[in-house]
């Protein structure tokens, strides 16, 4: 009688075991993905012949491309601050097919650089960016760190009637830290091209349409 007893209770027992293992592993939740990662604001890369074509180089020597970012509205940083305190020599623009340049010249390496659009926070006047901002659509702050304007840099370059690029001001140089602001004419991407040989940042604007 035992016997039978034990051989009718014996399979129930199994199945709520292997139930109550089941459900562990279910709030365990050994089978759930792994989040996924948030992407990187700070956006560069070093492969520029993925990127840009012969009329994106606009008078540059391809060869001298290093990094450099695809069009995009999103915040853009280096961190490669130079030993020594770097000389902004001269600051120009131009137009180009298809987009607006300025070109911010150095007499030694580029120094750390941030590149955000003023709608994007810290993008005003001043050391610390909170300064007023451009009476323009919208704008562009370019903060260099270990770096300092040379006596020949005018804090005002002259813009004439751009597709985008509206006004360029210094706004800060004090400490190692040199900051302009972009006024654009339109709210649009932007990229930069970090250029070897002669140091340079080149920022372009991409014309709307």
């Amino acid at each position: 009688m035992l016997e039978a007893l034990e051989a009718f209770c014996l399979p129930r027992r199994l199945a709520c075991a292997a139930c109550a293992l089941s459900l562990v592993v279910a709030a365990c939740g050994a089978d759930a993905p792994e989040p996924m990662p948030e992407p990187d604001p700070y956006v560069t890369t070093p492969s520029p012949m993925e990127q840009l074509t012969a009329a994106d180089y606009g008078g540059l020597d391809s060869a001298e491309i290093g990094l450099n970012t695809p069009w995009t509205r999103n915040r853009v940083s280096s961190s490669a601050v130079p030993d020594t305190m770097v000389q902004l020599t001269s600051v120009s623009i131009e137009q180009q097919d298809g987009f607006d340049r300025i070109v911010f010249a150095f007499d030694a390496d580029v120094p750390a650089f941030r590149l955000v659009l003023g709608s994007d926070g810290g993008g005003g006047a001043g050391c610390d960016g909170s300064g007023a901002e451009p009476d323009t659509p919208a704008h562009l702050a370019v903060e260099f760190t270990g770096a300092t304007a040379g006596d020949g840099v005018d804090g005002q370059v002259a813009v004439s009637e751009l597709p985008v690029l509206a006004s360029a001001d210094q706004t800060c140089d004090a400490d190692g830290t040199l900051r302009w602001l972009l006024g654009m004419a339109a709210d649009t991407d932007f990229r930069m091209l970090e250029m070897r040989g002669e140091p340079r940042l080149v920022v372009d604007f991409r014309h709307p349409g």
